[in-house]
């Protein structure tokens, strides 16, 4: 779930400028007064994923999806500005880092920030280069990291990308999934659901 989860939220950035050689030659783009303009902007990237962004900025990027995001990235030839309270937990990943998975995720193009994101000056600190787009990835439960750090930690992202002119965000939760159940809203958690459990095994 967290490598499939990833990869759809790695590409749900992918847009405007972001495009790569690969899809630079996509239909809708053909004859496109737009295309050479992506073109440039590919040219200009070291980047081999679909996205060809020189940075991507990730939140809470020492959590289980989080991590996910910011290996594969990586791999990928992007750049990562990566935010998290505890740098030391951030790990290469159980889904796709193999038999690595466990060990301390260090890389030539990984900036990491130890930091609170409810602390606008450390959220700063992300935009303190370029930044092509954002993945937040906040989680935790509410007696760990209080009632607000969800709301007020987006609040500040999103006012640094503002004031930065980044333009690209997802924005992504695993609560509700798993043992994280009982933290989703109600309306997620109603048995009367068609979509609960018992039905989705059917």
């Amino acid at each position: 779930m967290r490598l499939s989860s990833c990869l759809t939220l790695l590409s749900t950035l992918a847009v405007g400028s972001a495009f790569s050689t690969g899809l630079r030659s996509a239909p809708f783009l053909t004859g496109s007064p737009i295309a050479p303009s992506f073109s440039r902007s590919c040219a200009r990237s070291s980047s081999n994923s679909a996205l060809s962004m020189k940075t991507i900025a990730v939140v809470g990027a020492s959590g289980l999806l989080a991590s996910e995001c910011v290996y594969q990235a990586l791999k990928n030839g992007d750049s990562v500005v990566a935010l998290t309270r505890n740098p030391s937990n951030l790990k290469i990943p159980q889904g796709s880092g193999g038999a690595e998975a466990g060990n301390t995720l260090t890389d030539p193009n990984l900036t990491l920030i130890g930091g609170s994101v409810t602390n606008p000056s450390d959220v700063a600190k992300m935009f303190e280069g370029q930044v092509d787009g954002v993945v937040v990835a906040l989680g935790g439960k509410t007696s760990d990291v209080g009632d607000t750090m969800l709301t007020d930690g987006t609040t500040n992202v999103i006012n640094a990308m503002k004031e930065n002119n980044v333009k690209r965000l997802s924005v992504v939760t695993s609560i509700g999934a798993g043992d994280s159940k009982d933290q989703a809203p109600f309306f997620l958690q109603n048995p009367h659901d068609d979509c609960n459990e018992e039905n989705l095994r059917r």
